[in-house]
Formats: C-alpha cells, structure tokens, sequence
C-alpha cells in the first residue's frame, strides 16, 4: 500500500481526471488532499535546496519563514475546504481530506463539529505561518481535544524552534491526540524534547528538502512507525514520484520501506 500523506488540491492535483491516472502510474493507492490555498490552476515551482546544505537549521528556517512568508503568503489565501471536499466525494476510495482550519478562529468548536458531520474529513491541517497562533493558545487545545475524540491526526506546518518546543509540550498534554509534523521541521529540536512521545510523526516531503540522513535520523530517534510518506504535491517537480523512488532505493528492510510508504499511515487514518 502507498499512501501521500501530503498534498494540496491546485495544480495537477486539483482534478481528478488528472489525479486519479497519476496515482494509477504510480500504484499509488491514496492521497490526502487539503486546499491548495490558491487558484487551482496554479503552479509553485520550488528550488532543489536538500543536498546542497547539511544544516538542519537551513531548512528549518527556509521553509518556516523565507519560503513561506516571502514567496507563497500573498498567494495561498484562498483555503476551500469544499472544493477538497467535492473531489473526495467523487473518489472516496481513492482520495481523503484534510480539513484546513485557523486555531483563531472564534466559532472554532462549532466550525469543526458542523464540518466534519457534512465532511467526514480524516484529519486537520495547520499552517503556522500562513495562520499566526502558538502551540500554547487556547484554540490548539480545543482541537486536539476533538482530534484525540475523533481518533483523527492533526497535521501541522510549524513556523520556527521556539513553536517546536510548544508542541511537545501540547502533545504531553494530549497524549491521545496525534502529531504529523510537516516536512519534519524541527525534528531535531523534538527529538532533544519529545523522543519517548508515542504520538509525534514525521512528515517527509517534499523529495527536494527532506535528505536521507534525516529520515534516518526520525527513525533512529522514534522509531520507523513515526515516519510517512507525503509529496507536498504540486509543490516542486515530481515530488510524489521521487520520494517514492528515494524510499524505494534507501539501505531499508521490505518493512522499513512498506510502513514508511503507506502502512504507518494507514493506521493514523484508521484505514
């Protein structure tokens, strides 16, 4: 089973007669979707930015705020939740959602009660440098706590060390609820933290940032239950493609490479 546990709803993944055939060439069985936060006919192109640095800071900061802040703010301001919602219901076999949510938002218990009886959406997503909250604001502990009842992950795209801490700490609090940490940020800074945390996972996308030595590193430091596939998709160049061919090629045991692929996934999202 392979499962992209990461990618938005734009570009060559905001149609499903273009989706659906590209997962079908790739044998891959699902995707998650959360909005593109754009017109679905644009396209980001990112830099090839993983090999040419070691730093682990690099990344943490080219992504959290140079990336985010100054290429694609001004741009991803259009979070539809129903258009995701639309495609999913048109392949729901093939195809899951994140609901894309603001912790500020002050109707915030009864936006997540209402949509996800119309959506049955599989998880929530947050972005802490396009929506600005703290892992210590109020709004995080009502969602984890309706994440830890519905038995459903919250992913989240952290903005800088400090919110990494934050969100060790939240996790000790709810230890019920579970955390998909985009693009691995601030893996290092929770593995000084949180490494006996049972309910952290490590996003690895996109191909282009996430190096070998760090998902190596997540699974030395929790464990090869604790990390997922996901492309980012379209975000870059053949993100899913590459990043399933890197695991395919990786120094890993059949299982190593199969929970990583799909089946560590798979289980956050009860399938």
């Amino acid at each position: 089973m392979i499962i992209d546990g990461h990618a938005h709803a734009f570009g060559e993944f905001a149609y499903s007669e273009k989706l659906i055939p590209l997962m079908d060439n790739l044998g891959v069985d699902k995707v998650v979707l959360c909005p593109g936060g754009t017109d679905p006919d644009y396209e980001f192109k990112i830099p090839k930015i993983a090999y040419r640095k070691s730093s682990h800071n690099y990344y943490f900061h080219i992504l959290g705020n140079v990336f985010f802040l100054r290429l694609f703010h001004k741009k991803m301001n259009n979070i539809d939740n129903e258009y995701v919602f639309s495609l999913v219901k048109d392949y729901p076999d093939r195809l899951m959602q994140y609901f894309w949510t603001n912790p500020n938002d002050p109707e915030l218990i009864s936006t997540l009660e209402e949509n996800f009886v119309k959506m049955s959406f599989a998880g929530i997503k947050l972005h802490q440098c396009l929506n600005k909250f703290s892992n210590e604001d109020e709004g995080m502990k009502i969602i984890s706590q309706f994440a830890a009842e519905k038995n459903m992950p919250i992913f989240i795209h952290l903005y800088n060390f400090k919110e990494a801490r934050k969100l060790v700490k939240l996790a000790q609090e709810f230890p019920k609820a579970n955390y998909i940490i985009a693009h691995s940020m601030g893996l290092e800074t929770i593995a000084k933290k949180g490494e006996r945390l049972k309910n952290i996972y490590f996003d690895i996308s996109t191909y282009f940032i996430i190096s070998e030595k760090r998902i190596r590193f997540a699974m030395e430091k929790f464990g090869e239950d604790k990390v997922l596939l996901g492309s980012d998709s379209p975000l870059g160049y053949r993100n899913l493609e590459l990043n399933i061919d890197k695991i395919r090629k990786m120094d890993l045991t059949e299982k190593q490479k199969n929970k990583i692929l799909g089946e560590n996934i798979a289980k956050l999202l009860n399938l």
